[in-house]
């Protein structure tokens, strides 16, 4: 604590000594304090120049410009470390027996803002049947941990008793494995869980408190080359993580990942010719920290497999995104942080690729037929699960020759390996399925039939007939399928889905309809007639599901705009939508603009909108190129259900939210066109889903099916999964209890671009086992004892979080993650707070678990 403290001062002191030189050097400069920040590198030198005009008031009309003095300030020197589960393997195959050597693979990475050292010890804590024990692949002498600086190629033995990892940059990492034998005596269902390092709940990159076990950041000695002098203003940071493994069952360990690709950008030049126009389009890496695939897969990292850039083979992660027909590549990409961008010119007819020659150096833009990402190995040599790479973005220009419309239609690739296996990593943008593991809709399939050569639900070479190129021959119907929402959600077609977009020359009359400042907003066909604003109404406290309101009224903007050559007069109205019993029958409509209103009734019988009061609204002489705002008022009626009620992975084309088509109809030049934007109220849009499974612990084996979280009876109307049977929950002293809170923003994702989301910001979720209907943390039976006891270190959440733990009864004192038999000695509390937003059809989980006593 105390060198932590010359730290602070230390940077206070350097903080002071900028303050002091900018007053000095100029009084009219307004100082503004640097931020200090973990994502800008250490030692960066952030300037600052003010510049204004004016006008001497003797002589109006003449500017007059000034410039102050520059301010340079420098980034301060911040650690940060993660440690992330990376999966487990079985290193005699088959399933998890007594005698079996297990390797637990961690990534450790680092992300402050300088180079740093970590600190591992060679050791890990484990429960259930298992030691640190054996000898791991390459290793001389047993017991030792390994890990890796170049994404799993080689391994270091850490034979002392710890090692000091050598300078890991920003955004590095580095693997650690630990190996662990199943001791005699195992039994099926026994749970053998390994953690590395020591924080209370898994915590990541938190001030260092000093434990045996941990494992922490080291600062480089001054010198050091990449060093910023100093010690780090957030001084030294630990993490742990924790993974497990069931004996008697198959060990899966593979890399789950996605490559993800949107169209974030439209520029027409403001012209009426298609030939200078141009498409903006940006991907991201995604790995998974969680099977989506239901195969029982323990998600691993994401390491390079083989590809030759500048004449020789390396190994290398690569994003590669083929240069669709029309077009070329606008301008040279910039990638991100610890990331390459190369350039293949090989005809996409005759490779594919991952073996296509890739070259660093830019050639003449419009030969290029791929452009991709690699990881540069010197920073960045795997990429954790749970982790997302964004800052990938490609610029496309329509090519001189091409002539409207045309439709762009284009797919983006990922290649990679797993470690310790190199099973082959493949995938394509479109989907939010990883690895092109599962066909859209049906996990228990893969992609590419074929790619499973031994038959353990993992695929371990790649595609027999070879990948995809990853050029859309028939870019109007599309071979791959179509992602129609421009948000990843294709389905339907083996491998990914293309994003298309129709590049078209503009008409006579034509009219864009859409959210605030946003009329051309796209919507989930991709196109302009479906875009959509979300909104929710109030829900009062102890709304169950179930529960019917009588929701206050909800107020839109939309903006209109003249896109066509003529002006003309637009009409606004209410039309009926899609499904006309989406709407419940009773809602009232209001459309204002300037001093005039419209009220309309919706009658779900026949699904249109009667006219209440107010003349229909018209906005006559729309200048081409303007745009203009109106106001909209949805009501809905008494007796309208939760938009959370209706379970979303079994509710087909269910709407959650109540949609509102909002149609403006423009007539110019003789003709009439229209477009249609969707105001949609949601009853809430956060919902929660309660699931439990029993668990052995060091009780008797659980009963069939209680093991399974999706085997939940149904409550409350809620069914985790209808497609498992119900099992009741039977726990014997000595099981625990692992409760799992799924909470879910069920709004609609950005489905196109322009569209005004819902995220669920400030998410706390409280588990109060002493307030009825709860009763998990109270002496139900009177013997003395509550009922069930906290299992430290159970708590987690999914996401980035902040748990509070409270005892007493009422729960109302502050504690600590502890365990104990009474109120006071225990958790009867938990308070979850989500760090950041919960996006649209995110879903984050929060588990404890308690112990029968």
């Amino acid at each position: 604590m105390v060198n932590r403290n010359k730290s602070v001062n230390k940077q206070r002191q350097r903080y002071q000594s900028i303050v002091a030189t900018a007053l000095l050097t100029s009084s009219l400069f307004q100082f503004i304090a640097p931020v200090l920040a973990e994502g800008t590198a250490a030692g960066q030198s952030i300037s600052n120049t003010a510049t204004a005009t004016y006008e001497d008031p003797n002589d109006p009309g003449t500017t007059i410009n000034t410039a102050s003095n520059t301010v340079v300030v420098t980034v301060a020197e911040v650690a940060g470390i993660t440690l992330n589960s990376s999966g487990v393997t079985d290193s005699n195959g088959g399933t998890v027996a007594v005698g079996d050597l297990l390797i637990y693979t961690y990534t450790l990475t680092n992300v402050g803002n300088d180079a740093t050292q970590f600190r591992v010890p060679n050791l890990a804590k484990t429960t259930g049947p298992g030691t640190v024990s054996g000898t791991l692949p390459g290793a001389t002498t047993p017991n030792n941990l390994q890990y890796s600086t170049d994404g799993g190629a080689n391994w270091q033995n850490i034979t002392g008793a710890e090692a000091i990892i050598p300078s890991i940059a920003p955004g590095g990492s580095v693997l650690v494995r630990v190996p662990v034998t199943v001791q005699a005596g195992a039994q099926a269902n026994d749970i053998i869980t390994v953690t590395l390092g020591e924080t209370p709940g898994d915590a990541q990159n938190q001030l260092r408190s000093p434990d045996g076990g941990d494992v922490y950041t080291v600062d480089n000695a001054d010198g050091t080359p990449g060093e910023v002098n100093g010690v780090p203003i957030n001084g030294t940071r630990e993490a742990s993580s924790t993974q497990q493994i069931k004996v008697a069952t198959t060990v899966k360990t593979f890399s789950l990942a996605a490559v993800l690709k949107t169209r974030s950008g439209y520029n027409n030049a403001g012209t009426t010719t298609i030939t200078d126009d141009k498409l903006t389009y940006d991907l991201s890496l995604r790995v998974e920290s969680n099977d989506p695939t239901g195969q029982g897969i323990t998600p691993a990292a994401l390491t390079g497999t083989t590809i030759t850039v500048d004449g020789n083979p390396g190994k290398y992660i690569l994003v590669s995104d083929a240069i669709p027909a029309g077009t070329d590549l606008a301008v040279a990409p910039t990638a991100p942080p610890g990331w390459e961008v190369v350039y293949s010119t090989d005809a996409v007819s005759t490779s594919d690729a991952n073996t296509a020659t890739w070259t660093r150096t830019a050639p003449p833009l419009a030969s290029v037929t791929r452009v991709g990402f690699i990881n540069n190995p010197a920073t960045v040599t795997s990429v954790a699960p749970g982790t997302t790479v964004n800052g990938f973005s490609i610029q496309l220009a329509v090519e001189s020759t091409a002539t409207s419309p045309i439709t762009v239609a284009n797919i983006a690739q990922l290649f990679g390996q797993t470690p310790g296996t190199d099973a082959p990593v493949y995938d394509e943008s479109g989907d939010q399925s990883p690895s092109n593991y599962f066909s859209d809709g049906n996990p228990a399939t893969m992609d590419f039939p074929g790619t499973d050569t031994n038959g353990d639900g993992i695929p371990d070479i790649l595609p027999t007939a070879s990948v995809d190129d990853g050029y859309i021959d028939t870019p109007l119907a599309p071979e791959t399928g179509v992602d129609t929402g421009n948000n990843n959600t294709g389905d339907g077609s083996t491998g990914g889905e293309a994003n298309t977009f129709t590049v078209q020359a503009p008409v006579a009359s034509a009219v864009l309809n859409g959210p605030q400042n946003k009329p051309d907003a796209t919507g989930p066909s991709g196109l302009t007639n479906d875009d959509f604003t979300n909104k929710s109404s109030l829900v009062p406290a102890n709304a169950l599901p179930g529960s019917k309101l009588d929701p206050s009224a909800v107020a839109f903007t939309n903006t209109i705009s003249n896109s066509g050559t003529d002006a003309g007069t637009i009409t606004l109205a209410p039309t009926q939508p899609t499904n006309k019993l989406d709407l419940p029958n009773g809602t009232q409509v209001t459309i204002t603009y300037a001093s005039s209103s419209a009220v309309y009734t919706y009658d779900q019988a026949t699904g249109t909108f009667a006219p209440t009061s107010g003349t229909p609204i018209t906005i006559p002489s729309v200048a081409p190129g303007a745009t203009v705002n109106y106001g909209v008022e949805v009501n809905l009626p008494a007796n309208t259900a939760l938009s959370t009620d209706t379970i979303a992975d079994y509710a087909g084309d269910k709407e959650f939210g109540f949609p509102v088509p909002i149609t403006a109809s423009i007539n110019a030049g003789g003709t009439t066109s229209t477009n249609t934007t969707i105001d949609r109220v949601y009853t809430g849009f956060l919902k929660l889903v309660k699931v439990s499974r029993v668990l052995p612990g060091t009780g008797p084996a659980v009963g069939a099916g209680q093991e399974n979280f999706e085997s939940t009876p149904t409550f409350n109307g809620i069914d985790p999964d209808s497609a498992v049977a119900d099992v009741p929950r039977n726990p014997a002293p000595g099981n625990i209890i692992e409760y799992q809170i799924r909470y879910k923003n069920i709004s609609d994702a950005e489905a196109g671009t322009g569209n005004v989301i819902l995220n669920a910001n400030k998410v706390v979720i409280t588990e109060d086992g002493t307030k009825l209907p709860n009763n998990w943390a109270r002496d139900n039976d009177s013997n003395t004892q509550i009922d069930t006891s906290n299992v430290v270190g159970s708590a987690q959440d999914s996401g980035a979080s902040t748990i509070q733990f409270f005892s007493g009864d009422p729960a109302n004192s502050s504690g600590i993650d502890q365990t104990g038999t009474t109120v006071t000695t225990d958790v009867t509390k938990y308070v979850n707070t989500a760090t950041g937003q919960v996006a649209p059809g995110v879903q984050r989980t929060f588990t404890f678990q308690r112990k029968v006593n």
